[in-house]
């Protein structure tokens, strides 16, 4: 039976985060000519920038982190991690319709689902990650201040900040990093403007399941989130305009295909 992922979280430091003594990425701590540190300024603050601002806290820089949004980028807040933790309470509600050991165990047919006590689930883990992976490593280090504003640069060495409270904030930095992130694309589809359809973000905080929904695409991404919904009660129809996961090996997609017609998307 092909299943989407479980979660699976290590308590160990993420290994992106680690020091690779056979690799040097930044220049000396101190500029040439002086004793003052090199000043490093990142926007951004998900898994690259901070990837980035430890290695560079490391080696004795001087970092300033500038985030506008929730600190700790895509894959913690709205994308890797909330993403399987509704794939787990998925795969559970669909163990409990479906029983594995059917001669043993019967399977509960009337399964009610309580979407805002999941996502109240969900949120706490999102939480707990991100105060361990991220916000508790600017707190502990020194070399490392985080400021959340919306950055632009006014010069080729310098950062005006407008800060979440209105007051504006400028930043001097000798070397800058941009790990500003992404955002999903929208496709041009005639009415598309006009629908109040979902990305991946409004579907991972729903608090409630639609009793039907339409999924556009057949990718990775798509192909868990209609999973999921349909494992959790939504009658699911996905339009694809060739076959599921068209760009890994053919028969990855013509097994997908199977196991979600059987769940009757």
């Amino acid at each position: 039976m092909v299943t989407a992922y479980e979660l699976r979280v290590r308590d160990a430091t993420n290994s992106c985060c680690s020091r690779d003594e056979g690799t040097r990425v930044f220049p000396p701590k101190e500029k040439a000519g002086t004793s003052q540190p090199l000043r490093v300024a990142i926007v951004g603050s998900g898994g690259a920038a901070f990837a980035a601002a430890i290695r560079a806290a490391e080696e004795g820089a001087e970092v300033t982190l500038i985030e506008r949004g929730t600190t700790g980028g895509t894959c913690v807040n709205v994308g890797c991690v909330p993403s399987k933790i509704m794939v787990r309470s998925a795969h559970i509600a669909h163990l409990r319709q479906v029983s594995s050991f059917d001669a043993g165990i019967s399977a509960t047919r009337s399964l009610h689902i309580d979407r805002k006590a999941l996502l109240a689930q969900q949120q706490d883990r999102v939480d707990e990650l991100r105060q361990a992976k991220y916000e508790s490593i600017v707190a502990s280090d020194p070399n490392v201040n985080l400021i959340k504003g919306h950055a632009s640069f006014i010069d080729a060495r310098t950062l005006l900040v407008m800060r979440d409270n209105g007051a504006e904030q400028t930043v001097t930095f000798d070397r800058a990093f941009i790990a500003s992130g992404a955002s999903p694309m929208i496709p041009p589809i005639p009415g598309l403007a006009d629908t109040p359809y979902w990305t991946s973000l409004e579907a991972l905080a729903a608090d409630a399941i639609p009793p039907r929904l339409t999924v556009l695409g057949s990718s990775v991404v798509a192909l868990e989130l209609a999973q999921a919904y349909a494992r959790l009660g939504s009658k699911v129809t996905i339009l694809a305009r060739s076959t599921l996961l068209s760009r890994e090996d053919p028969e990855i997609g013509a097994a997908m295909t199977e196991v979600f017609k059987a769940e009757g998307i």
